[in-house]
């Protein structure tokens, strides 16, 4: 009797989604999930990754069942920290403030920003309702007026809180999902998960930026008619 057993990548494929759907949206901790490790992220803060790790095929008692031991391993790649820009004007305290700077690369509508003064230590967190590339970073409220403030979206501290919202997450994942049955490139199965081992956190650089690393080895036990 030929056994056909499942190709791993369905395995990765099914997860990942599973992973998308779980950590990418609004008010959740990623911009985007790959099935893959990726070269290049697109210049994104907040990512993760699913890739193949060892495994082993033994064959059961029921003469059509193959018990597959397989391991993912999962990536988060969090930005360390991004420079603050200067701005050119004096603004005011007000509704829709438009902070002036040529640099507005990797702002987005919608993000949280430190907007802090040059030359006290007034500071206020406020999020971006407009950008004119090139010009300007609008802001939806400041409650205080500012001297050519500086502005920064990303910090070392917004880093390390991703970091740990992200490994938060994804326990939830796994946790919640332990045991499922999953269809894998057409084939009944059920898998379930284990951690395997503790986490692994280092630093990387990507499109000369320095981001935070993180990978979870996941041990998935999968059964299959």
């Amino acid at each position: 009797m030929t056994i056909s057993v499942p190709n791993r990548k369905y395995l990765r494929h099914a997860f990942a989604a599973l992973l998308e759907t779980a950590l990418v949206g609004s008010g959740k901790p990623a911009q985007k999930v790959y099935r893959y490790k990726p070269a290049d992220i697109d210049g994104k803060f907040s990512v993760v990754a699913v890739t193949s790790g060892k495994s082993k095929r033994t064959k059961q008692a029921q003469i059509s069942r193959v018990n597959n031991t397989t391991s993912l391993e999962v990536h988060t790649f969090v930005l360390y920290f991004e420079p603050s820009v200067i701005c050119t004007n004096n603004p005011s305290a007000g509704s829709n403030v438009a902070l002036l700077t040529d640099n507005t690369a990797g702002f987005e509508v919608g993000d949280v920003v430190t907007v802090k003064d040059k030359f006290t230590d007034t500071r206020e967190t406020a999020t971006v309702n407009a950008i004119t590339a090139g010009t300007s970073i609008t802001v939806a409220t400041l409650a205080n007026s500012y001297t050519t403030p500086s502005v920064t979206f990303w910090s070392e501290e917004d880093s390390e809180d991703r970091l740990d919202w992200l490994e938060k997450a994804l326990s939830d994942v796994v946790l919640t999902n332990e045991t499922l049955e999953v269809v894998l490139d057409g084939v009944n199965s059920i898998w379930t998960i284990t951690p395997d081992g503790e986490s692994e956190p280092d630093h990387v650089k990507i499109g000369g930026k320095e981001y935070q690393h993180e990978v979870f080895s996941l041990s998935f036990q999968v059964f299959s008619d």
